[in-house]
């Protein structure tokens, strides 16, 4: 079965305190629709790009881990595990 990411991007100044009961209940419903199609398997917030770290293999099997990422771009680029 083909999996897909959903994501939701939110400005770096995004105030979650705008989001009203309407669409607090919609989203609630929406997950719960995936959910039991079976179609939902994990729902959550990624940290703000500020947080981000990247991560790359070495060659003796360790992973290195470094702040960043620190791209040529003015767009965030996202990723997600999973494991």
């Amino acid at each position: 079965m083909a999996k897909y990411l959903v994501a939701i991007h939110h400005p770096d100044n995004y105030d979650p305190s705008a989001e009203g009961e309407a669409m607090t209940r919609d989203i609630d419903v929406l997950n719960g629709e995936m959910e039991a199609a079976g179609a939902r398997f994990f729902a959550g917030g990624l940290s703000a790009p500020s947080k981000a770290k990247s991560l790359r293999p070495k060659p003796n099997g360790e992973v290195l881990v470094t702040d960043g990422p620190y791209l040529e771009t003015k767009e965030h680029v996202g990723g997600f595990l999973d494991t």
